[in-house]
């Protein structure tokens, strides 16, 4: 994702990715959401309705250690992410989130079908015909080498 972007989920959500500049070995969201930019709103409109839920009290603080793109899945990774029980609410807006990325360009945003030829990039015919691969950024995002 683009940095402008990157920093505007930063911003709007502070709550949600405090870990921005934590250890590599803690958190993987030193190094940026690591998704096309296409994916913005959706995880936008995540984290605004997380934010909504954990305000009205009906779930517990959500923490990201990890946004990406994974063989053309969006990941949305919490801590306890894989203690289901922990933070169910949490869980099932990450998985509408998932489904809604599954049909959206990562590049662009605009809808897609992917086919299992597909599944390495979530792609429109647009994108996916200029021959562009997934726009990650994470490499300007890496946090300093301590060796």
């Amino acid at each position: 994702m683009n940095q402008e972007l990157d920093n505007i989920l930063y911003h709007r959500y502070p709550k949600i990715f405090p870990d921005r500049h934590g250890d590599p070995a803690e958190t993987g969201m030193c190094w940026g959401f690591q998704c096309g930019d296409g994916w913005f709103d959706i995880i936008d409109g995540l984290c605004a309705e997380i934010t909504r839920q954990i305000k009205a009290g009906a779930m517990p603080p959500v923490v990201a250690t990890r946004v990406k793109e994974k063989s053309g899945y969006l990941r949305f990774y919490i801590r306890d992410h894989f203690n289901r029980d922990a933070n169910p609410q949490a869980h099932r807006l990450i998985e509408l989130a998932q489904q809604q990325a599954e049909r959206t360009c990562q590049q662009c945003g605009r809808p897609v079908e992917l086919t299992d030829a597909q599944r390495w990039a979530a792609m429109c015919p647009a994108c996916a015909g200029e021959g562009q691969l997934p726009r990650i950024t994470a490499i300007e995002n890496r946090p300093e080498s301590t060796s």
